[in-house]
Order: C-alpha cells, then structure tokens, then sequence
C-alpha cells in the first residue's frame, strides 16, 4: 500500500466549521492511531500542547481492552469505507487522569484510497460522573432498604462528631448481632485508635461528597482481620450513610491473580525465546526482553506499534502465514527469515496461535520463536554435503555397496558393478548371503562379524575372496561403516582389488617365517657358544692367576709381560660372554632380578674405587654429589653392573683433565641418579643407536685420539633391559658433538 501524506490545510479547510466552531473534540489519526491532527479543544481535554501532536498514540491512550475495541471499529471503517458508529472510549491524559468520550470516526480518502480517519467525539466525562454517583446512591438506598446484603450503617452529625443511629440485618448478621449494642455511641469513641475511619467520616461530610475505601478491620467479637470495602455516602449536612463490603476473599484473589500475573509476566520476561502478541494485520502489542535480544534492538526499547514485516526478510510471505494461521488456528515451527535491526539476515522458527476476545474472535497472534541461524546453516551445509557425497559414491574409484541392517543390499556405485560383473537389478533387494558373490572360505565368519556389527561392535579390515559373475576369483579388502539414511541405520562396505597386494603379502609371510627360522638359529648359537666359551676362559684366568701366584718372582719381565696380556684379554673375553649369556636370558625372557634392600649410595662409592685407576690414568676429575644413606629395594649385582657400564663409558669418552658427576636425589616416588660426563657427546644421529643390539657407537679420526674404542656395544642394551626390569627408566641427554652427555636412571622405591 502507497503511504499517503497527511494534508493539514486542505483537510482543516474542507472541515473548518468542526476545527473552529465545534464544541466536540476533533482529532485526525493513521490507520495506526497515530495523531496526525487535532482541534485545540481535543488538546486541552488531554492536557497537551501542539507540540505533543506527533507524540500521541491511541495506543499510549487506551488500555488493552479499549485498543482492541479502537482497533476493530478501524478495521471496520477501512472494510466498508463508510463512517462508523459511536463508541465509548476511557482515554489517560498527560496527566495521569482519565476522560471518557462517545466518538465516531470518519474515513478519510485520496484516490479512493482511505488514508486516515477524522475522529468526532463529545467528553461525558461529567455525564459518567453523574451516573455513577446517581448509581451509587440508588445501590446504597437499595440495599440499605431493602434488605440489601451489604451492611450498612447511619451516623448522625451530632456537633461535629458522628453517633450511630442505624444498621440493616445485613450489619447485623455480619457483627453477630452485636451491633445493636453500639446505638447512640459516638465514632470517636468507637474508632479512637481508627483515625482513618474518623477522618472519612469528615471528609464526606465536609465536602458532601462520596468516599471509597478499603480497609483491614478486626472486629471485636472475632480475632480474624477482614477486608473491608466501605462506602461512605453524604446524604445531608446531618446524615452520612457507610456500607461496609466483606471483600475479603476477593481482596484474597487479587492478590493470587496479582501474584499469578507477575508470575506470568517474570516468567514472559525471563523466556530464553521471543515472546510476541501481534494483530492480525501486523502491528505489535506486546513483547519481552528475548524479542529483543534475538533482532538485536535494545533491551528496554519498546517495539509496540510496530509492522511485524518490519522484522522480516520477505514482509510479501507474511500473507502465506496468516492464511496458514487463519486455516489451522496455529503454526508449527513455522521457518521466518529475519532481519535485526541493523539489517543482519537470520533464521527464525516461529510456534504462533490465534488470540480470541470473549466473544470468541480472533484479534490478534500470539507466539514464540527461536534463533535457529546456525542449525539453519548447518542443514544447508550438510543438504550441500550430501549432494557432494552422492557425487562422490557414483564417481569414487571404490567399489561401494549399501546395506540393511538385514543384510538385503540396497544400493551399489557403477564400480562396484565394474568390479563385480552384475549389473543393479541382479543384487538389490537380495540379501547378499544368499548370493554367490562371498567365497564359502569366508561366508561363515563374514556373517557372524556383520551381526556383531550392526549390533555397534567395531569391525576391523579384512581381506576376503570375492567371485565375480563370470566366475573368477580375486582378493578384495573390505572396509565398513555404519550410516544414517533417514533414520535408518545401513551398512556401507567398501571393496578395494588387493589381488596383486596379497601376492606380495604371502611371499613376505614366506621369508619372514625364514627370518624367525634364521634368528631362532641366532639365539640358540649366541647361547651355546657363550656357554662353551665360558669354560675354557675360566682355566684360562685361574692358570694366569697361578702362574703369577706361584712363580711371578721367578718369571723374567717378558714373561710377566706375557701372561699379563693373557690375563688381560682373558677378562675382556669374559666380559663379553657375560654379555652375550645376558643378551640370550633377554632373548629366551629368562633374565630375572633378586631384589633386596641396599644402600645405593654406598654401591655407588665401591664402583668409584673399582675404577679410581682409570680415572686417575686419565686425569678425570670425579665428583660425588650423594646423600650419606639411601635405603631402596633392587638388585645388587644387575645395579652393579649399569653403574659399572654407565661409569666406564663416560670414563671411555672423556678427554684429560674432564670431569665426570654423579647426583643422586629423591624425585617424587624414585630414586634419580644420573651420571654427567664433559667428554665426546652425543649426536642426533647416534642417539637411535643407543640402547640397541651391537649399538657400539664407532669414533676415529683427528680430535677422537682420547677415546677408548673397545667394547661390544651391548652394555647399553643390558643397562635398558636391567632398569626396565626394575620397572624404572633410562635416558640419555646431549646438546651434541663436545657438549658431553648426561645418562639419567629413575628407580622407583618400594
């Protein structure tokens, strides 16, 4: 609809003898109830200045029942584009106060178009006063005459003060007949401590007015406090008339629907979601902070008076959803795209229903909704996911098949036909055990692995023979996994031809079964050797020993020489069987500890002066940082052994006049010590030789000259396999070439 702007002069023209000479109230307002004119008579009445005119609203004059009233004859007069008839209406001031008025309205038109509407209306404001106060005495005598059911009293002006001179059975009933005990006395002894009382009294005689009040009142017959609604009503300068009403339980009532209302009202207002009420041609009437929050407005702006399309991306569809709302008296997560107030374009999802008046019309829409921006985005992103997943399942280079949870194939790629030979109406809708494409090897266990499949247990690769349809074997690998499709659960099994691959799995299997062959001949010849090896080089020792024993002073310098280069090797040769035999208990798991308690400070000192001449050979200055006594549970002789490793070979690989550092310390639930060298280093590249069969690290050259080259590299390995035996740990650290390295051991204590 073209928005036609309002024409002051050309309207105050056609109607001059209303604006000017008539005694009515005359006013000009939207389709809206917007004013858009009024006469100065229509101002004064509302207390407003011209300058309020663009400021005044029916909607900030009316209540809600009188709005809805406002609002129908409106939409009458825009219907018929006739003058409507008069209505009653009770509009608020500037003020505060109330006026009533009997208006009629007359459609204003351009074009035949009705743009506006000239308002007439007479203020019977006095008119209803009267009637009311005419209502009021007719009541009073009625029930006090009557036999009416409201008690009601008569005091008598007696010099200033009032003296009860009559009651009804009403009053009567109400005090338990007590009443009549109290003819002749006077207010201000009766109501001495009720100044309130006294004054309304005075007040409704003084200004021969009529006075209403509630009050709380206990009587003296009874301790229970009613509520009392009392009426006292000016008859002549000598008589003053007061009806009192028990109101208790309705005053009750109010207070239960007041605190239903606000709980209502807090309950609106606290909603996480949007709460409107609308007419039905779109104009808000209400509204909580939520509305607000989700269209991004203020808190406390009031959006009423608005065009809901205002909130709408498309304000064209909203006649969809009022024709939808007018069908069914309700919608359903109804999807609005939105826009906020700064124009940002989001999703909605409104849950509305028709508001019917007493009558049983509807008048308005009343509803919720829900930002549903994301979850929106999200459904076009997985709408747009699965337009790209049935792009990819017919041109992927897999073959695919889906299946029910019954095992009936449902669908199949063109390369699973390319794989298979059958074409789609040969497969689905069988269920894929009846079908001989499952070599018999395999269909047993297949079947029991799809059942527990389905049932949520995992199912890992595994390589089957499929037999395509003209009858050729092949090997596939089968992957699977579980997919909804409309809430229904099927199985996606994906093959790929590993015909080729398992060819070359089975000759591998082959050569590493030699492999096992060839290292089980390994362990059994290291452990016979070791073994035979040892008892020769126990004769070897001990006919060194006796030799030096009984005839070293008879024995010239070569011949010393000699048996001392014999003894020498012999040892070194010891050593290395000693490994050897520890490296096969490793390989068979035959290497065992006997833990017992023992001072790991001590074992450290005694291994220091086992090597105190090669340390001081080499110039290398040693350093203990150990407490006097640590207590720890672990085997003497294997300890022994990593020390006595650990020790030489930073002994081995520090230069002259080095230095060499071994802390222990308690660290959390271990005992830590580590051995700290200023020698040779480690590089990256050597540390994942370390701790390995044979790891022996090799070293030559201009600037290695200091190193001792001699081992077997398997201390290393013995020292890991030791300390992990103890459940502890071994590591080594290095910042490279010369920078020395640090061997840290953690035992744990128990």
């Amino acid at each position: 609809m073209i928005e036609i702007e309002y024409n002051r002069e050309e309207v105050r023209e056609k109607y001059k003898e209303l604006f000017e000479h008539s005694l009515d109230l005359i006013y000009v307002n939207d389709l809206n109830g917007n004013f858009l004119d009024a006469s100065d008579l229509t101002l004064i009445s509302l207390g407003m200045d011209k300058e309020d005119i663009p400021n005044i609203s029916f909607i900030d004059l009316l209540d809600r029942d009188n709005l809805i009233k406002a609002y129908k004859v409106t939409k009458e007069i825009r219907k018929t584009g006739k003058q409507s008839a008069q209505s009653e209406y009770k509009l608020k001031t500037k003020m505060g106060d109330f006026i009533y008025i009997e208006t009629y309205g007359i459609p204003l038109k351009k074009d035949d178009e009705i743009y506006a509407i000239l308002g007439v209306a007479k203020n019977i404001t006095e008119r209803k006063k009267a009637e009311k106060k005419i209502k009021e005495s007719v009541d009073m005598f009625k029930a006090l005459f009557k036999e009416g059911s409201i008690p009601a009293y008569t005091w008598k002006n007696v010099e200033g003060d009032f003296v009860l001179i009559n009651y009804n059975n009403a009053a009567a009933k109400l005090t338990h007949e007590s009443v009549e005990n109290f003819i002749g006395n006077k207010a201000s002894e009766m109501y001495r401590d009720r100044l309130d009382i006294l004054n309304d009294l005075h007040l409704c005689l003084n200004n021969k007015t009529h006075v209403r009040r509630e009050i709380n009142y206990r009587f003296q017959f009874s301790d229970e406090e009613k509520f009392l609604l009392v009426n006292y009503s000016y008859v002549d300068p000598d008589l003053i008339v007061v009806r009192t009403e028990d109101i208790t339980e309705r005053k009750k009532a109010e207070e239960r629907l007041k605190e239903s209302e606000l709980k209502y009202r807090n309950m609106i207002n606290n909603l996480d979601v949007g709460f409107y009420q609308v007419t039905l041609d779109g104009i808000m009437l209400n509204h909580n902070p939520a509305h607000n929050k989700i269209l991004e407005y203020d808190l406390s702006e009031s959006l009423i008076g608005k065009k809901v399309t205002d909130f709408w991306q498309f304000p064209e569809d909203r006649e969809q959803y009022l024709e939808h709302i007018l069908r069914d008296n309700y919608t359903k997560n109804y999807i609005c795209p939105s826009l906020t107030k700064d124009g940002k374009k989001i999703f909605v999802q409104l849950n509305s229903h028709l508001m019917l008046d007493k009558q049983g019309n509807h008048y308005g829409i009343e509803g919720t909704f829900i930002d549903i921006t994301e979850k929106y985005k999200l459904e076009e992103k997985l709408r747009e996911s699965e337009r790209l997943y049935h792009n990819l399942y017919d041109n992927t280079p897999f073959s695919v098949i889906l299946i029910n949870t019954q095992g009936v194939v449902v669908d199949m790629n063109p390369k699973a036909k390319e794989m298979l030979g059958y074409d789609r109406d040969e497969l689905i809708g069988k269920k894929f055990m009846n079908l001989s494409i499952i070599h018999q090897d395999h269909l047993p266990n297949l079947l029991e692995l799809f059942r527990k499949f389905v049932k949520g247990e995992k199912l890992h690769r595994m390589d089957i023979k499929i037999r395509k349809k003209n009858g050729v074997v092949f090997w596939a690998n089968l992957q699977a996994a579980l997919t909804k499709i409309k809430e229904e659960t099927y199985v996606q099994a994906l093959f790929t031809d590993i015909t080729a691959k398992k060819g070359v799995e089975i000759l591998i299997e082959t050569e590493i079964k030699k492999l096992k062959e060839l290292d089980q001949i390994r362990k059994n010849l290291i452990s016979r050797v070791s073994h035979e090896l040892k008892t020769p080089l126990v004769s070897v020792s001990g006919g060194c020993e006796l030799l030096l024993t009984i005839y070293g002073d008879q024995l010239s310098k070569e011949e010393l020489e000699i048996i001392g280069l014999i003894e020498k090797g012999g040892k070194r040769l010891k050593h290395l069987v000693d490994n050897l035999i520890d490296i096969s208990r490793i390989d068979y798991e035959k290497f065992k500890l006997l833990k017992t308690p023992n001072d790991l400070s001590s074992i450290i000192r005694e291994i220091s002066k086992e090597l105190n001449y090669s340390i001081k050979d080499r110039k290398i200055n040693l350093m203990l940082l150990l407490p006097e006594s640590f207590q720890i549970n672990l085997d003497l002789v294997r300890i022994e052994q990593v020390i006595m490793n650990l020790l030489s070979n930073a002994i081995k690989n520090t230069p002259p006049d080095g230095e060499i550092v071994i802390k222990l310390i308690k660290k959390e639930n271990f005992a830590e010590f580590s051995i700290c060298d200023t020698g040779i280093g480690i590089s990256p590249e050597e540390m994942d030789m370390l701790f390995t069969k044979f790891g022996k690290l090799e070293r030559y050259g201009e600037g290695f000259e200091y190193i001792d080259i001699q081992g077997t590299g398997l201390g290393l390995l013995i020292s890991k396999e030791i300390v992990d035996s103890h459940e502890g740990e071994i590591r080594v650290e290095s910042e490279g070439r010369n920078k020395g390295s640090t061997f840290i051991v953690r035992l744990p204590i128990t």
